[in-house]
């Protein structure tokens, strides 16, 4: 017997009436409300989510909301998270509140690691900044010895362009010679005997023609300094007396007598001024002429016809004529008679104006030269290392020098005054730094030391310095290196010598200051005399301080050099 079952399907096909479509997913969400047929009837299910659609057509759209944060929903256990938030995959263990309390050196161990790696940072964090700061420095400092170097090369040759000291002339003499020098050198590697004869007639023309050059600008110089040497009564009474007062302030009194300095210092420069007109001339003689009339004595009578003479030329107005000669003898007349302005006996002089007579002040420590038989102050005799006694002047020294072959001592000079300065500096009370001249130095430099570095062996004598060798120990022919600048700085900062140098470097260090010792050994004489006298304490003085040259030590980007 077969039974036939048939099942009804009383499914209804739900049309999609609306729902949800994840964009990156694809995935379709319906609304399970809508999407039940006649379960819909019986009410809501329980612990469902569902939303009535009362949209017919349907339209696809993507909304973005107002404010960067999660989705509200009206149900608490949903939420739709930021875009910004991560998911963390790792699990961690459980750990129960009495696990958590009981377990103390854990969390110490893991706040001291993470303290240790707080100094830790920070440590270096401080180690960057020193060592930016550090490297600024040494670029400020590289960038201040280029501009004291440039500085200096400038100097050097504005003093070979103007000379103006004994010391620039020197150097325009040792160009000449070494000019010649490598000019010889030059013919005789290119040339035979009979072309190197004619050359060497035209070196020594051109030779004599820079030489003749050389003494007429000299010979200007002198002439100008002379006129300086003969008004230096007259400037010195120009100045205000000056003292210390109260609290140490400086305090200057211009009294009667430096006011007639001045007045006739002005007449002098008016009467040198040759940029006025002639009429102008003629009224400043005549006026000139008029204050030197109740005079009698033989200057003003010779002042007198003189101006006579200038007025009678100038009132005739002759053409081309040159009266430079007799403006001379004006001014020379004029500055006798100032010289006896007050001291001349005429019956115009008073006894105030003669206490106010214009004078040099005396030289109090005076010597007698033994080759110029001039009795000189005693700043004018300098020591150097073969002299027993001072008895020649440096310019008799100076001349004697001119027989020998031409040596520029500018740079040692310049090395010279690099160890005064430093010598004030360390507050020493040596005087053999100052004692020394630039030839001694040059002998020190050169035969002892042989012109070369004790370290890097470097022969370029703008860099090279004469340096302590022992630090704590004040400077002496035997107790100084030569280094360079940069081997100086180094060297000062070393605290054990021998750890640092090579026991061959002592020695021959060590050789080199017992021949300086021997060779300089009559310094010490002159150096306990200096301290004896206390001539040495005039140095030091704040009056008479000394001026050391252009280096990075003493160089302020700030201030503005005068170069020449």
């Amino acid at each position: 017997m077969t039974l036939l079952v048939g099942i009804d399907k009383q499914r209804i096909l739900k049309p999609y009436l609306g729902g949800w479509r994840h964009k990156i997913t694809g995935v379709t969400y319906l609304n399970a409300a809508s999407q039940t047929g006649p379960l819909s009837k019986r009410g809501p299910r329980k612990n469902t989510c569902s939303r009535a659609v009362q949209c017919v057509q349907t339209n696809d759209g993507a909304t973005q909301t107002l404010h960067h944060r999660a989705t509200q929903m009206w149900r608490y256990d949903y939420y739709v998270p930021n875009k910004a938030d991560k998911y963390m995959t790792t699990v961690k263990s459980y750990e129960s509140y009495v696990d958590m309390q009981l377990n103390l050196d854990r969390h110490a161990c893991v706040i001291q690691r993470n303290y240790r790696a707080y100094k830790w940072r920070k440590y270096i964090k401080e180690c960057a900044r020193a060592y930016r700061e550090m490297l600024e420095k040494c670029e400020k400092y590289e960038e201040e010895k280029a501009v004291a170097n440039k500085l200096r090369h400038k100097q050097n040759i504005l003093r070979q362009i103007y000379p103006r000291s004994r010391a620039d002339f020197d150097m325009l003499y040792g160009l000449v010679e070494e000019w010649r020098i490598d000019r010889l050198k030059d013919i005789k590697s290119r040339l035979f005997k009979a072309g190197q004869r004619a050359e060497n007639y035209r070196i020594l023309e051109k030779m004599v023609e820079m030489l003749n050059q050389i003494d007429k600008h000299k010979q200007a110089i002198k002439k100008s300094y002379r006129k300086q040497r003969v008004l230096r009564f007259l400037t010195v009474n120009c100045k205000p007396i000056r003292w210390s007062g109260y609290k140490g302030k400086l305090v200057e009194m211009v009294t009667i007598k430096t006011q007639n300095a001045r007045k006739l210092k002005n007449i002098y420069d008016a009467i040198n001024n040759r940029d006025i007109s002639s009429k102008e001339r003629i009224k400043l003689l005549i006026a000139l002429k008029k204050s030197v009339e109740p005079h009698n004595c033989i200057e003003a009578l010779d002042l007198l016809s003189l101006l006579d003479q200038e007025i009678t030329l100038l009132n005739r107005k002759i053409e081309g004529l040159t009266l430079d000669y007799l403006n001379e003898r004006i001014t020379h007349t004029y500055l006798n008679f100032v010289r006896i302005f007050g001291i001349c006996g005429c019956e115009c002089v008073t006894t105030e104006s003669k206490d106010n007579e214009l004078r040099e002040p005396l030289e109090t420590e005076t010597k007698l030269c033994r080759s110029c038989l001039k009795l000189l102050p005693i700043r004018k005799f300098l020591a150097h290392t073969r002299m027993k006694k001072l008895t020649i002047c440096s310019s008799c020294s100076s001349l004697s020098r001119r027989n020998i072959a031409y040596v520029n001592y500018d740079p040692y000079m310049f090395i010279l005054n690099c160890v005064r300065a430093e010598e004030e500096h360390r507050g020493s009370t040596s005087a053999l730094a100052f004692i020394m001249q630039e030839q001694d130095i040059y002998h020190l430099v050169n035969h002892i030391w042989q012109g070369q570095s004790a370290i890097s062996k470097t022969r370029d004598l703008f860099i090279l310095r004469m340096v302590r060798y022992q630090k704590d120990v004040e400077w002496a022919p035997w107790n100084c290196i030569l280094l360079t600048k940069d081997e100086a700085d180094l060297h000062y900062n070393i605290s054990d010598l021998a750890t640092i140098y090579s026991e061959h470097l002592i020695s021959q260090i060590n050789l080199k200051h017992q021949i300086a010792q021997n060779f300089f050994k009559r310094l010490i004489i002159f150096e306990k005399k200096f301290r004896e006298s206390c001539r040495f304490s005039k140095i030091q003085s704040k009056e008479v301080k000394y001026k050391s040259s252009i280096t990075v030590e003493n160089y302020d980007p700030s201030k503005k050099y005068k170069l020449g």
